[in-house]
């Protein structure tokens, strides 16, 4: 049991240190020898291994001051990648990036009737990497979720894409992280974006539906079954829909489902399911004033609701659009309703615009498998082939716990 114990400690205080170089990077054995509270000794037999396992790098010194200069450490951007997979009913997305979040290669297939999408993931993603020169072995692993074409129901949602993890952590023999597509957002933002330094922020999407992340003291909530984050399952006015008998929801005003049902009205044909529709869709931009004007308000309150039950530092907002169609919508919120994030001071904007919109979906995804590997309460969400299958490095950041729990029971 003592050896066990040891092992589990020495599982954390890996994970401690990678998350620090993760977020703080670059930075020296001594800078993580303060910022984690562990020894010297202990630091520098931590880092050995990260950087054995090619997970940590020594990227040059730095001299300030008196003594001997600093080597600094940082992720191993250029050696390692992670896939993202997003499931649409009509194509998929894949996309690499390496450790350091950068997105490197982002392709589009449409789905096929008479091929399994298991089988066309499979084959998609082997063509990918080949005509992206990376290997397998390269790979940390996956991150996946599901788009779908209606607002369905979240459990429903979330079975489905629970079905399509586990099946494909065989046939892609890596771990496969999966989240839906806000909360992938959120990962990329702890790990690379505008959060690393904050401790509590709401990250919401505008998607087919509207999903909300909500991070506190940088973890990620789940929820029970995974559910947290329905935003857009909030009744935000009283008027109440006669068919049946629901009020309005937030997806029912301000969702890319509910903007494509208007633009289908005014502009017949245009699909607003890509980065080129909303191109097309901004030299008309003008019709879609009374879109905004109904939006508007309904989003305020959704805004306002965050605030006063959860008192964040911050809420980042993107999704499914393009960055004047996220900046029109922004400029149309303000002024934001009074709520407590108002009182006392504040170190950031009550309100975040992501950047480079059209890429977040797709660099939250590959952040994933990092950021459940930094997260050992996340480890559930990670499903994983058989462990022979694994490489020594991420047997390293995702068995440990299984390997504890055996070791236990001998």
């Amino acid at each position: 049991m003592k050896g066990s114990n040891s092992k589990q400690n020495k599982s954390l205080n890996l994970r401690l240190v990678l998350s620090q170089v993760a977020t703080q990077s670059p930075l020296s054995r001594a800078d993580l020898a303060r910022a984690t509270a562990l020894t010297k000794q202990t630091i520098t037999n931590l880092v050995d291994e990260l950087i054995s396992h090619q997970l940590v790098i020594e990227t040059g010194q730095l001299k300030l001051g008196v003594g001997k200069p600093s080597t600094m450490l940082m992720l191993n951007g250029p050696g390692l990648f992670s896939l993202g997979i997003r499931v649409w009913p009509t194509r998929i997305e894949l996309a690499l990036s390496d450790l350091t979040g950068q997105l490197l290669q982002h392709q589009t297939q449409p789905r096929q009737n008479d091929v399994s999408l298991i089988s066309q993931i499979g084959q998609f993603s082997t063509l990918f990497l080949q005509q992206s020169a990376h290997n397998h072995s390269q790979l940390l692993g996956a991150g996946l979720t599901i788009v779908s074409a209606s607002v369905s129901e979240p459990e429903q949602r979330h079975q489905e894409l629970q079905l399509l993890q586990q099946q494909l952590a065989t046939v892609l023999q890596l771990p496969v992280c999966a989240a839906h597509t806000a909360a992938a957002c959120a990962a990329w933002q702890l790990l690379h974006g505008e959060a690393r330094q904050l401790n509590s922020f709401c990250y919401i999407h505008l998607g087919q539906q509207i999903d909300t992340a909500i991070v506190f003291e940088r973890r990620l909530l789940q929820g029970q079954h995974g559910l947290t984050g329905a935003l857009g399952e909030i009744f935000v006015t009283p008027d109440q829909d006669h068919s049946n008998g629901d009020f309005g929801r937030l997806n029912d005003f301000a969702s890319v489902r509910s903007l494509q049902q208007f633009v289908d009205k005014k502009l017949p044909g245009l699909q607003l399911d890509s980065a080129d529709g909303f191109d097309r869709l901004a030299a008309q931009a003008d019709k879609l004033n009374l879109w905004f004007d109904r939006a508007t308000e309904p989003m305020r309150v959704a805004i306002h609701t965050l605030e006063t039950l959860f008192n964040c530092q911050t809420i980042i907002i993107g999704g499914e659009v393009s960055t004047w169609f996220l900046d029109r919508l922004i400029s149309k919120l303000r002024p934001f309703i009074p709520s407590i994030a108002q009182y006392g001071p504040r170190d950031v904007p009550r309100l975040i615009k992501t950047p480079q919109v059209e890429q977040v979906a797709m660099q939250g995804l590959t952040a994933l498998p990092l950021h459940a590997a930094l997260r050992p309460d996340h480890a559930r969400q990670v499903q994983l082939p058989p462990q022979s299958l694994l490489d020594a490095r991420q047997q390293l950041l995702f068995c440990l716990d299984s390997v504890d729990a055996a070791e236990d029971e001998q």
